[in-house]
């Protein structure tokens, strides 16, 4: 029988079914897509991670952090390397079950919210080293106003 094999022919070919309708194609498709954002996202809380960690431990080498939880302010006071390994491994054990799951409807909007609450905090911190600038230039008074304008409903 002569014909072409299905390893000569493209992945999207090759791996739909010849009999499936279009409806289904589509529906394999956008699954698909929904694992490849996943992916996309849980990279993104990867580096936004990274961000974080960094001006953590940038920040309390300045002076300027108090942590207020108090595993991690253990850790910060027994040198960096210890809250680097743990911030690594509570990320590698927190990104296994997105991966795992990354097909589901559920597990994509999880990992867009986490992502969500690292670019909040990621706006916090470039917030908070804004003010620590002005401050250090001895400006203190521009840093209370521009503090308060913060606060202010308007």
């Amino acid at each position: 029988m002569t014909g072409l094999s299905t390893n000569m022919l493209p992945d999207s070919i090759a791996g739909a079914p010849a009999g499936r309708s279009w409806s289904a194609r589509l529906v394999h498709w956008v699954v698909e897509a929904r694992s490849h954002r996943v992916i996309c996202l849980v990279m993104g809380i990867w580096l936004l991670n990274g961000f974080d960690l960094a001006f953590t431990i940038l920040s309390h080498d300045q002076g300027m952090l108090h942590e207020e939880n108090p595993f991690a302010r253990h850790m910060l006071a027994h040198g960096t390397a210890s809250i680097i390994l743990f911030k690594i491994g509570l990320v590698l054990i927190g990104s296994y079950p997105l991966l795992r799951f990354r097909a589901s409807r559920i597990t994509e909007l999880g990992s867009f919210v986490i992502l969500l609450a690292y670019a909040v905090l990621a706006v916090h911190w470039s917030e908070c080293y804004d003010l620590y600038t002005i401050t250090a230039a001895h400006n203190v008074e521009m840093a209370e106003t521009r503090m308060l304008e913060s606060f202010d409903p308007q």
